[in-house]
């Protein structure tokens, strides 16, 4: 596994926490859905922390607004 920044150990420990809320949380026979909602929101911080690991390092992500300047980077090779 490789080494996480630490944004993503504290998604990563939010994570651990919120499933363990969910499981507390679940009552069977007094027809409560509070674990549900633990559960949904589990789920959310599951996949961002899986987008941030996946396509996310500290070199690819460039905002770049100025659709000229993206132009011009992309299209210099081109010529």
């Amino acid at each position: 596994m490789a080494m996480l920044n630490y944004r993503q150990r504290v998604q990563a420990l939010l994570l651990i926490f919120l499933i363990f809320v969910a499981f507390a949380s679940y009552h069977p026979g007094t027809g409560s859905t509070a674990w549900l909602q633990w559960t949904t929101v589990a789920v959310i911080i599951f996949f961002t922390l899986t987008f941030d690991l996946s396509f996310t390092n500290d070199s690819n992500f460039l905002f770049d607004p100025d659709a000229d300047n993206w132009r011009r980077k992309t299209e210099a090779g081109q010529y």
